[in-house]
């Protein structure tokens, strides 16, 4: 019975989906000007969802379900590059957040680059 417990609780857990592996650059995600370079795509791009009030965050993004995460929880300074950077390039076209109801858009026409400035911004700004 405990057995069956364990599993049933391994199963019901948070699985993070599979991603690609990919490497930044060496020091792309320490370099002051590259997450500079991400606040700026960060402010254009994604604050109207993501980011506080004094960063233009959009009254209509208090409504979504699920949230928004403004990337200052501490989790998101360890979160592995390569799965932040697969979350931004995929947005909502993937489970499970696509049948979560997630409104984030894919940024798959954004530049390598500048995924990598916004993952060295977003890793940054976690507390």
């Amino acid at each position: 019975m405990l057995l069956l417990l364990l599993l049933v609780l391994v199963a019901c857990g948070e699985q993070r989906p599979a991603y690609p592996a990919r490497q930044p650059s060496a020091g792309a995600l320490t370099d002051p000007a590259q997450i500079a370079a991400g606040k700026i795509l960060f402010r254009e791009k994604c604050a109207s969802c993501h980011g506080h009030a004094e960063e233009w965050r959009s009254p209509r993004a208090d409504f979504f379900q699920p949230p928004a995460p403004d990337f200052t929880e501490p989790r998101y300074r360890s979160a592995d590059p390569a799965f932040l950077y697969w979350r931004i390039e995929t947005g909502k076209t993937v489970e499970p957040y696509l049948s979560r109801g997630s409104v984030m858009p894919a940024w798959q026409g954004l530049p390598d680059r500048e995924i990598w400035q916004l993952v060295a911004y977003l890793q940054s700004r976690a507390s």
